[in-house]
């Protein structure tokens, strides 16, 4: 791969994230939509930046404490998708191989 496509594809691959975003922003009750590494670096957020930080460094130790968890308790399996709810937010971690992608919303009225 030449430089001229790693950056097509770097290029490419904002666009996506972007396009995510967007989509998942319009939804009812998304407060906040986080693009983040696995170890934790923000790559981009609409939270506010603290909140941003925040949520990475917390919710990326917590997906990886929750992948070995699942990982010891059945060696072929792998954790996707964790999703924490409280009294005034529901959190929506997808997991990839590379990244996370954390949705705030509001949790809705039953």
């Amino acid at each position: 791969m030449t430089s001229r496509d790693s950056s097509t594809s770097d290029a490419q691959q904002q666009i996506d994230i972007d396009e995510t975003i967007s989509r998942l922003e319009s939804k009812k009750g998304v407060e906040s939509v986080t693009v983040l590494t696995k170890d934790g670096r923000v790559i981009r957020t609409t939270a506010t930046p603290e909140q941003g930080e925040v949520q990475a460094k917390l919710l990326s130790r917590l997906a990886a404490d929750a992948a070995g968890i699942v990982e010891e308790l059945e060696p072929q399996d792998e954790l996707s998708f964790l999703r924490i709810r409280t009294k005034r937010h529901e959190l929506m971690v997808a997991l990839d191989r590379s990244y996370l992608l954390v949705v705030v919303q509001s949790p809705q009225k039953d």
